[in-house]
């Protein structure tokens, strides 16, 4: 570890930035500060990385493209990992019909279909529009439409902090969720599996599930906040409680999709107070508990 770490604790060699600004790196657009981001670009300085910060006790969270996460307010004391410049997608060559793409934790899903669509490769076009990496989507089973990545995922490499690849199978995918959340660990690589296709034909699946998402509330959030509840739309049971518009400070439910907390202020206590309102308002009138999708760095009170 000594070609990582300098003398002060910090890494050496690694692009880092200081004060790192949760506001200005999440969708939700509010929250604190970290001491330091560190921002790996391989999976050796990943994986050096995040065994470091596991078996030195530091505090610490691993970051992508921050689209479905809650920081607090203030001073986040700890680490930022960042996934952000892991990048790469390599494909096989001779392969025919199918293709598996072996695709870096940080590429985020715009980068993705780009390649795929230059490539003429088909099967994750349902994905357009989320503002997400790929590393993100597998940890937490993400998709749209009624599709989730686990249907496209063949293995995924991770550092926990030894290096492992598991299948599809091991990755135990149910809806939202995937073991990775159930263990500590980095997401440093993803192979999925495409199809061949046409160029154009990728272009327009993707023209046409982009357009589909222009009904999706505009601001800033995270997306839904909170699972389906038994199948049921955790918006539609929102609705139903009679919280559509309802505010708290800078932050309020979308008055057209009710799974959707929007926050046009700065405070991320402001988001959360409202997450954990409209949650106990659900329970106390229908006696479910709603799941939040969104996940939470740092203390909330």
């Amino acid at each position: 570890m000594s070609d990582i770490r300098c003398a002060d604790g910090r890494f050496t060699g690694v692009p880092k930035k200081y004060d790192f600004s949760f506001s200005l790196n999440t969708t939700y657009g509010c929250g604190g500060t970290a001491k330091v981001a560190l921002f790996p670009r391989s999976e050796t300085e990943g994986t050096a990385i995040f065994s470091f910060l596991l078996n030195s006790g530091e505090n610490f969270c691993i970051l992508g493209c921050g689209s479905n996460v809650l920081a607090q307010d203030g001073r986040f004391e700890g680490y930022v990992l960042s996934t952000a410049n892991m990048k790469g997608i390599t494909v096989p060559e001779h392969c025919r019909d199918d293709v598996v793409l072996n695709v870096a934790s940080g590429v985020k899903v715009s980068e993705l279909l780009s390649f795929c669509k230059n490539e003429g490769l088909t099967g994750l076009e349902y994905l357009a529009g989320i503002p997400a990496s790929v590393g993100g989507l597998v940890f937490m089973n993400g998709g749209a439409g009624g599709k989730y990545i686990a249907d496209n995922v063949v293995s995924v490499r991770v550092a926990s902090p030894e290096l492992k690849e598991l299948s599809a199978e091991d990755c135990e995918f149910t809806y939202k969720h995937s073991t990775m959340r159930d263990i500590k660990c980095l997401i440093l690589s993803v192979k999925l599996r495409t199809r061949r296709s046409e160029p154009r034909i990728v272009a327009t699946n993707i023209l046409k599930r982009l357009a589909d998402r222009r009904s999706l509330p505009a601001g800033r959030s995270c997306g839904c906040v909170f699972e389906n509840y038994c199948g049921v739309s955790a918006g539609k049971i929102i609705e139903n409680a009679g919280l559509k518009g309802v505010r708290i400070g800078g932050a309020y439910v979308s008055p057209s999709h009710a799974n959707f907390i929007l926050n046009c202020g700065r405070s991320s206590s402001d988001v959360y107070s409202l997450i954990q309102f409209v949650k106990n308002e659900v329970y106390k009138k229908f006696g479910i508990t709603l799941k939040e999708e969104v996940c939470f760095i740092g203390e909330f009170k």
